[in-house]
């Protein structure tokens, strides 16, 4: 299906369902340089599954226009954005790769557009807390 997201003509596969609002909505987001493909067989699992599935090409990836965008931010602005041009009132994401970390900026950015997340493939730096253990032992990573 075609969607237009923040003035970007963005293609999104639904996993071979029309998308349902009233379903609970999965969104996938891709990494860097792929596409929608990327989510051939799980989008169509979960569409065939009793959700309503979003995995859409990224701006200036895939068949989607635009021009990349320059920041995860903009990519998790963008998402939100996405889900509300689809209708849904909220989504759990999931991310591979870059779109790991996109899914974890949409989160924190726009707690009330996300329902759960789904990491694959992620490498984020995390800070040492007082509580972890590493920290307890004295070290530091």
């Amino acid at each position: 299906m075609q969607l237009t997201v923040n003035g970007i003509d963005t293609f999104v596969a639904t996993g071979g369902r029309s998308f349902d609002p009233s379903l609970p909505a999965v969104v996938m987001l891709h990494g860097a340089g792929f596409d929608h493909s990327t989510w051939a067989l799980h989008s169509r699992w979960f569409a065939h599954h009793g959700y309503s599935v979003l995995a859409p090409d990224l701006p200036a990836h895939g068949r989607s226009s635009g021009k990349p965008l320059p920041t995860i931010a903009d990519m998790a602005d963008w998402t939100a954005a996405l889900i509300a041009a689809a209708g849904a009132p909220k989504a759990k994401l999931v991310g591979h790769s870059m779109g790991s970390l996109i899914a974890l900026e949409t989160a924190a950015r726009h707690a009330d557009k996300v329902s759960g997340l789904s990491l694959i493939g992620t490498a984020a730096t995390m800070t040492v807390g007082a509580r972890s253990p590493e920290s307890r032992r004295g070290r530091r990573p």
